[in-house]
């Protein structure tokens, strides 16, 4: 009875003294998978892509004119019926739409006049489902204080409002960061970002709660980072960043950066330095989208497209291949990037 006693207590301690078992490894991450699609029109161009809660949007243009398209699948669009009431409005192109819910915003140019400088007009979408076309006055967006129109973005919260980021001449005439915003999606009001600054705009995101942030990039001996929020896209606060923003996208409660120095997070205070993409200099950051953990990055490196994802805000990236073969587009005044 003592010589089993003694083995039992033994082995008793034998297991309290052993390491726990190592937790299993996470699962790997989920692989991208890629569907080629067909737009039901023929020489059709693509210039910018949104998701509205329960289905798809994209823009671009024909040869007869401006286009965009609806899916609920991702697999079979149809067209949507655009009403344009401008000369310009039929011969544009919609470069940049956003959507909250069924209400969808997008924003159109077409090159024209003495200079073939671009006529730029809004479009909103309509109970019916069609998109009609708001041609604003041309110093609205265009005119000789006109640098450039970017994309479009729409809050993330109610009550609904819209903005458009670009650039603009400041009463100094020297350029700098501006936003166009709108709580109808019709018409637009333009305030200056940072007058008088040596940055420029290069894209807008929705922030949680409401409220607009604007990144740039700040010219100098050096390249720069630059960025702003503003609750009514009207007073500006400028928000200190380590390095050049090219994109900014809302992810997981904050932002989500990128630039040539790589990513960085705003939290709502400061900025934070994330990961990075290598030897970013010289790229050109196409687009940035996110949706639950997952970031995804296209980027032009010289004549090539290179694609970048991340799962965990930021910190770390992987590259993947491109779904097919691809270009790096041609620049275009329609984005100020």
């Amino acid at each position: 009875m003592r010589r089993g006693a003694l083995a039992l207590c033994a082995l008793a301690l034998a297991s309290c003294s052993s390491p726990p078992p190592a937790p299993p490894a996470p699962p790997p991450p989920r692989a991208l998978t890629w569907r080629e699609v067909t737009l039901p029109a023929t020489a059709a161009t693509v210039q910018d892509v949104a998701y509205c809660e329960d289905h798809w949007l994209a823009v671009g243009g024909l040869p007869t004119g401006p286009a965009a398209w609806r899916s609920t699948d991702g697999t079979t669009w149809t067209g949507v019926r655009l009403a344009p009431v401008s000369f310009y409005g039929r011969q544009s192109t919609i470069f940049t739409v956003a959507c909250r819910g069924a209400d969808a915003v997008a924003v159109g140019a077409a090159s024209g006049g003495a200079h073939g400088n671009p006529r730029t007009s809004t479009w909103r979408s309509r109970p019916d489902g069609s998109w009609l076309e708001y041609e604003p006055a041309f110093v609205q967006f265009g005119g000789q204080d006109s640098v450039g129109v970017g994309a479009v973005a729409a809050s993330l919260e109610a009550p609904a409002a819209w903005a458009i980021v670009g650039n603009w001449l400041g009463p100094d005439g020297s350029p700098g960061p501006a936003l166009w915003h709108s709580a109808d999606g019709a018409t637009f009001d333009r305030s200056l970002v940072a007058p008088g600054s040596s940055a420029r705009g290069t894209d807008v995101a929705p922030l949680p709660g409401g409220g607009w942030l604007v990144s740039g990039e700040a010219y100098g001996t050096t390249l720069t980072g630059a960025s702003w929020t503003s609750k009514d896209g009207t007073a500006w606060t400028p928000v200190p960043v380590g390095g050049p923003l090219a994109l900014v996208t809302p992810l997981g409660g904050g932002t989500l950066g990128v630039g040539p120095a790589g990513a960085w997070w705003y939290d709502g205070t400061a900025w934070q330095k994330r990961g990075g993409f290598g030897d970013a200099n010289g790229w050109r950051f196409l687009t940035l989208s996110a949706a639950g953990d997952l970031g995804v990055m296209t980027a032009a490196a010289g004549s090539s497209c290179r694609l970048w994802t991340t799962r965990d805000g930021g910190a770390t990236w992987e590259e993947a291949s491109m779904p097919g073969p691809c270009r790096s587009p041609p620049r275009r005044w329609r984005r100020p990037r």
